[in-house]
Formats: C-alpha cells, sequence, structure tokens
C-alpha cells in the first residue's frame, strides 16, 4: 500500500507489469545482430534498399528498421524514430527498477513496524506471561518477512532487471547505428569496425577487450 501510493496507480502497475523481463530466457545475442546488419548491408548495397523487402527477420526491432528503410524515410528521420523508442523503452524498464527499489526501502520500515506493533501487545499483556511469547514472536517474525523481502527478493530482483533493461539498450542502440549505416550506404567492412565496440571486444583479436558504448 505504501509503494502504490508513492506513484501514480497506472506508472505502479505499469512498473509491476514490466518486471517480467527480470525472468526472461530470451537474452539479445549481439553478434548475430551484427551479423545479420552485415548482411542486409551487403545486400542494399548491391541490389538497393528495396530488396529487403524480401528478408523476414525474427528480431522486431531490427524489422522495424528495415521496414523505415523500405518506407524510404531519410536518415534523420530513421535517429529520431529509434531514439524516440530507445528512450520511451528505457523509460519503461526505469519506472518497474524505481518500483522494486521503492519496494526495498519500504519493506524493512514496514517490518519494524509491526515490530513495535507487536512490542507495544506484549507491553500490554505482561500480566499475563503466556501471551508475552506470541506477541514477541510476532514482534521478531514482521521485521524478518521485511528483511527477507527488500534483500532477498525485490533488491535482487532490481539489480537483474537493471541488467536486462542494459542488455535491451545495447541491442536497441546496435541496431540503430547499424540501421544508420545501411541508410547512408556504408560499405560493410566499415559498419563492423564502426560497430565492434558494442561487442565489447575487437573482432578481429577477440583476446583485445574494449569497453561498451553507453
Amino acid at each position: 500500500g505504501a509503494v502504490m501510493f508513492s506513484y501514480r496507480i497506472n506508472n505502479f502497475f505499469q512498473g509491476l507489469s514490466n518486471i517480467r523481463l527480470a525472468f526472461s530466457n530470451k537474452q539479445p545475442n549481439l553478434f548475430e545482430t551484427l551479423d545479420q546488419l552485415i548482411e542486409l548491408s551487403e545486400i542494399a548495397r548491391k541490389k538497393g534498399v528495396l530488396a529487403l523487402e524480401d528478408k523476414q527477420l525474427d528480431d522486431e526491432y531490427l524489422q522495424k528498421g528495415v521496414n523505415l528503410l523500405l518506407d524510404g524515410h531519410d536518415t534523420q528521420t530513421i535517429e529520431f524514430a529509434f531514439n524516440r523508442e530507445i528512450l520511451q523503452t528505457r523509460q519503461k524498464n526505469n519506472q518497474s527498477i524505481k518500483v522494486l527499489n521503492s519496494f526495498t526501502e519500504l519493506a524493512p520500515a514496514m517490518g519494524m513496524a509491526g515490530t513495535l506493533i507487536g512490542l507495544v501487545a506484549m507491553l500490554v499483556a505482561m500480566d499475563d506471561p503466556k501471551s508475552i511469547g506470541p506477541s514477541m514472536s510476532v514482534a521478531l517474525l514482521t521485521t524478518l518477512y521485511g528483511a527477507l523481502l527488500a534483500n532477498a527478493f525485490t533488491g535482487p530482483l532490481a539489480n537483474k532487471l537493471g541488467e536486462r533493461a542494459n542488455e535491451i539498450k545495447q541491442h536497441m542502440m546496435l541496431v540503430r547505428d547499424g540501421v544508420l549505416h545501411i541508410s547512408n550506404g556504408d560499405n560493410p567492412k566499415l559498419i563492423i569496425e564502426m560497430l565492434a565496440s558494442y561487442l565489447g571486444e575487437n573482432i578481429d583479436s577477440p583476446v583485445n577487450e574494449k569497453p561498451l558504448n553507453n
């Protein structure tokens, strides 16, 4: 209830519904995405952008990029469309993380409130020794539940969702830049060199690692 009051009701439930991403086994394969981008760039340079119409892609986001190319949009329009979707996706994921972090912050406090209630009940019934034990157990259990909820569930879940959000953002940025290179008619070799940093390593020499672009 305290967390729900912290947000607009629609944002609260949207944040909860998006938490399922943390349990998704579908992880973007950046190497596979780059291979697809190179293949698309080769087709576009040899046969023209309209030749991409025959390609059916499983990657929904990459398919959107191809559709923008087929519709004949200029580079600025394509970049604007990608940046807007990246921002909206990022905001949606961050909203879920905020909701989880609110649970993490408030759960121990609610547990402490339960502890105080249990102590009050215990003090009220001091003349009845048999009721002291149950009241004390309530006092201790509420703190335990609050700590467990925060440190064993919502906290780790927020971290996991943050990791998934970064993976999704990285994938979307890779697709965006690749589609922009295709729109500009760049050479596939240049595209590989320009996008290699998204993979966290030098493609020609996998041992030499490079930091990821943010």
